[in-house]
């Protein structure tokens, strides 16, 4: 594993380009690198195609009408290509597990109103195929290519597996589109609706997932804004990004992989006051931090502490829901955006509640 006693905050890459490497996505420790595929920037998608059949599942197409009104700037077009990258992968992690849990008893077996988690994930599905091709419409009447989907997705070992990753999958998705909203609104304004449509769908999509899983519908009043590099950074976890033929041009951060509390379909009965992670190849000599993303809040700190390996921090008081943690030497940032820029390793996903 490549020691981070060296690494320096995250930066923009000016360019991208990226070293091919052998070395499998699956992590075993929780500060490790990400395997990174070189970087096809030349590759285009071909048309996003959208069946009747599909749409008649998702509940209704692509919507009807004239295009947003908008110059669609060359940072919205960035933003949309974010955006088309991750609902890619959702939408291939919905696909793969329809067929893996085929057999699945708890995944296939009808409800009280006759649906099963299996027929709601298929609506599902196809309501991400109709996100896709909204996102590559719109980039497409600017000339720009869609982004070509990952090959290879992580796959489940059951339901509750299944449950736990589209939680923290689909909150990735939540996050960073209320970050394009926010951003947009001042540059791209008309691409507003399309988008804050599609993340009232997401959360509601993500109320069935807490809610099979035994938790409450919604644990706080407000989702938790993601930066494009934390919820691009989540997302790559779900493929292998060597499978990926075009990778988008940020940051591919080491991970921070938690080994208390471990992320499962249901919250804790009591909150976890504390976190642990496999320290090894943490920096030395250094103050660290785990910086917390929660709601629309200030990130706020805690003090990490490293012992035979493993490092502990505690969890802040307050956080409720799903929470993102990031290791870090500093604790002047206060947005999600300033954190990114300074991250270690991270972030991890936190189920609180």
């Amino acid at each position: 594993m490549t020691s981070l006693c060296c690494a320096a905050p995250a930066k923009q890459p000016t360019t991208l380009s990226r070293t091919s490497s052998t070395i499998p996505k699956t992590r075993t420790s929780s500060v490790g690198t990400k395997s990174t595929p070189s970087l096809q920037s030349s590759a285009k998608a071909p048309p996003v195609l959208l069946s009747q059949a599909t749409a008649d599942q998702a509940g209704g197409g692509v919507p009807s009408g004239p295009l947003p009104e908008t110059s669609f700037t060359p940072n919205a077009v960035q933003l949309f290509k974010v955006a088309n990258f991750i609902e890619n992968i959702e939408s291939a992690f919905f696909a793969q597990v329809l067929q893996s849990l085929g057999k699945d008893q708890t995944f296939n077996a009808p409800t009280r109103d006759g649906r099963s988690i299996a027929n709601v994930t298929s609506q599902i599905a196809a309501q991400e195929l109709v996100h896709i091709a909204t996102v590559g419409g719109l980039l497409g009447a600017v000339g720009e290519p869609s982004v070509p989907p990952c090959a290879t997705v992580v796959g489940v070992s059951d339901t509750n597996d299944f449950l736990a990753k589209s939680n923290v999958i689909t909150s990735a998705s939540i996050g960073v589109i209320i970050s394009l909203i926010s951003t947009l609104a001042t540059s791209d304004a008309p691409l507003v609706r399309p988008l804050a449509s599609i993340l009232s769908t997401e959360s509601q999509q993500d109320t069935f997932f807490r809610m099979t899983g035994n938790n409450t519908p919604s644990a706080a009043p407000f989702n938790t804004g993601l930066s494009t590099t934390f919820a691009y950074n989540i997302a790559l976890n779900l493929v292998d990004p060597r499978s990926c033929p075009q990778l988008m041009p940020l940051p591919i951060l080491p991970s921070l992989n938690l080994t208390s509390p471990i992320m499962t379909a249901t919250s804790p009965a009591t909150p976890p006051t504390s976190i642990t992670f496999n320290a090894t190849g943490a920096p030395q000599g250094r103050n660290l931090y785990i910086g917390w993303v929660n709601q629309v809040n200030p990130v706020v700190y805690t003090n990490v502490t490293v012992k035979g390996g493993v490092g502990s921090a505690d969890v802040p008081k307050g956080l409720t829901g799903m929470t993102f943690a990031a290791l870090t030497a500093q604790t002047m940032e206060t947005t999600v955006d300033g954190l990114s820029n300074a991250t270690l390793a991270g972030p991890a996903p936190v189920l609180l509640s």
